[in-house]
């Protein structure tokens, strides 16, 4: 009989697995090609349903969707805490130090592993995160058998917090929803028909505060200052912030209050799509001349490791992934002040000198392939996990 892992996901909000690249699916399907079964749980609103999503050599991968009761940024269902439930798994490992989940697990089971990436508080109200640090921190940190993170600002984050013997894996690309995907739908074909007949740099994310968008017009501002033909591709909808939510704001009133001011060449130039599914992303990143993610904050940026894999030049700010990806600079540009000017330099750097483009491209492509997959992340986790 194989051994069987549980990859835990307890954030309260419902996942798209077209519509994202979502860690979990990748990292089970990991967990199979290395002889494992893994069932991969996450919370939504209601109901229960699971399925097996992925085969390998005897190994199967299965998603299950569990109601959950929200409070504030937590999902919490304590029936995956009983003793029947958790005794079928050889490992668990759970998704985030800040959820409540993870600490209850620790506290039920004593094979627990954490995976987290976050190096900046993910509390709605930030006194939160004092508290929960003192309530614990120390009972996880001694309770939890291996801490994984996924970047180093994650693991600097959270040696400040207290935890010890910290790993920090990585992040990995799914590339099998790239390469099993082949039909390209019609309203893929329109971008790509577009990105074809343009020069044209690319946005894929949400228009937020979080993600900088004023900034990222204000940059595609000045590229049109230096190179008025380019034209931006954006894919993403608007999203306002948690604590507007609860005064009745709704996420499509955020961008466009940004947008009645931007001048009219910017709108003009600008080819605005709210969603496109995950896999046929690989039809329209290798025909952006640069990828654009200023984030204020990022845990790492799983578009970073699409545009790199699938050939698209990266221009970021400083964030978890990018230091980790791109930090030497060899596989991507990384400009670290929110600078219009020097953003817009940069963007050029691809446009004018496409020599430059491809050696970046081909670097960031074969970084990716051999360091950055969920084989690649799963392995080091076995390392800890197995060697014990």
């Amino acid at each position: 009989m194989n051994k069987k892992i549980l990859f835990f996901r307890s954030a309260p909000y419902d996942e798209d697995p077209k519509g994202y690249n979502i860690q979990g699916f990748g990292i089970a399907k990991a967990f199979c090609r290395h002889g494992y079964d893994c069932d991969f749980v996450l919370f939504k609103k209601r109901n229960q349903t699971e399925e097996v999503f992925y085969e390998y050599n005897g190994c199967r991968a299965k998603f299950i969707e569990l109601p959950r009761v929200r409070f504030v940024r937590w999902g919490i269902n304590l029936d995956v805490c009983k003793k029947e439930f958790l005794e079928q798994y050889d490992y668990i490992i759970s998704r985030e130090y800040y959820q409540i989940m993870t600490y209850l697990l620790s506290k039920k089971a004593d094979n627990v592993a954490m995976y987290s990436g976050p190096y900046y508080n993910l509390f709605m109200t930030k006194i939160f995160s004092p508290i929960y640090d003192l309530l614990f921190t120390k009972k996880m940190n001694r309770n939890i058998k291996y801490k994984f993170v996924k970047s180093v600002l994650a693991q600097e984050f959270m040696e400040k917090k207290g935890y010890t013997d910290i790993y920090n894996v990585g992040v990995g690309l799914d590339m099998e929803r790239f390469v099993n995907e082949t039909e390209i739908k019609p309203e893929t074909q329109k971008i790509v028909d577009f990105m074809k007949n343009n020069r044209c740099i690319l946005y894929v994310g949400a228009l937020s505060d979080r993600k900088n968008y004023p900034f990222l017009l204000k940059v595609y501002e000045k590229i049109l200052e230096k190179a008025p033909d380019v034209k931006f591709v954006m894919i993403g909808k608007s999203k306002t912030t948690a604590l507007a939510k609860l005064f009745g704001k709704k996420d499509e009133s955020y961008a466009a209050k940004i947008d009645k001011d931007i001048p009219q060449n910017v709108k003009d130039g600008i080819y605005h799509i709210q969603r496109v599914e995950n896999p046929q992303l690989k039809y329209i990143y290798p025909l952006a001349k640069a990828f654009l993610l200023p984030s204020k904050l990022e845990i790492f940026g799983m578009v970073l490791l699409e545009a790199m894999y699938l050939g698209a030049p990266v221009v970021s700010s400083r964030n978890g992934g990018s230091l980790t990806l791109t930090g030497d600079g060899k596989a991507g540009q990384i400009v670290e002040q929110f600078d219009a000017e020097k953003w817009a330099n940069a963007v050029m750097k691809y446009l004018d000198n496409p020599e430059y483009a491809q050696n970046i491209t081909e670097t960031a492509y074969k970084r990716v392939t051999t360091e950055y997959t969920w084989d690649a992340v799963v392995e080091k986790m076995l390392d800890k996990i197995v060697q014990e």
